[in-house]
């Protein structure tokens, strides 16, 4: 039953964010998913909004739940479930964090106009990927009671999420920003891919 529930979380969370994004890419005229960020959907003025910001916190949910399922897990020792439950509640924030427009500008990336509310989303977003790559590292060393397929996945995960989030870093700084918005979707699948493989483990 713990492992039916866990599988149900695993899939809610990201099936749900997925979702979102598909129907909010096609509700968005002129939207890109190759050069332009997902948060973009949920951005002020962005029709997909009222689709999109519901997807964050579908995903929110889901993390939540599943850090609770986690709990006592051999897949999942601690700090396993309280990174992924911090990661649940910065997801929510990031998705009610609604930047000013969909380019998702940013002081950081040299935008001069940013908002409060576009530094705060990206400082939640931020948080939340440090928080998918820390946990299934700190997963895949800790986890000595999970089997091994299980603990060299979560490696591979973890380290693939971080390149790729390095990747789009450098992408995103660019003038023209392109492909970094297929290397943010590479990031999330690769983060959020996690989460299934726990959640049948479990």
């Amino acid at each position: 039953m713990v492992r039916i529930r866990s599988v149900v979380w695993s899939i809610v969370g990201p099936g749900s964010f997925a979702l979102a994004a598909l129907v909010g890419g096609r509700l968005e005229p002129g939207y890109g998913r190759r050069d332009e960020p997902i948060s973009g959907l949920a951005a002020r003025g962005s029709r997909a909004a009222h689709v999109m910001v519901p997807g964050f916190l579908g995903l929110a949910a889901g993390t939540l739940g599943l850090a609770v399922q986690l709990r006592d897990s051999p897949v999942a020792p601690p700090p396993v479930p309280v990174l992924l439950g911090l990661a649940g509640i910065t997801t929510a924030g990031a998705g009610l964090a609604r930047c000013s427009d969909r380019s998702c500008p940013s002081r950081f990336l040299g935008d001069d106009v940013a908002t409060t509310a576009d530094e705060l989303h990206a400082l939640l977003s931020m948080t939340t990927f440090v928080l998918w790559i820390a946990v299934p590292l700190v997963a895949s060393q800790r986890a000595k009671g999970a089997n091994d397929r299980y603990r060299r996945w979560s490696r591979r995960l973890g380290v693939f999420t971080l390149g790729t989030l390095l990747v789009g870093g450098v992408l995103t700084r660019q003038p023209t920003k392109r492909w970094s918005g297929a290397a943010q979707r590479l990031m999330l699948a690769s983060a959020l891919a996690w989460y299934p493989l726990a959640g049948m483990t479990a």
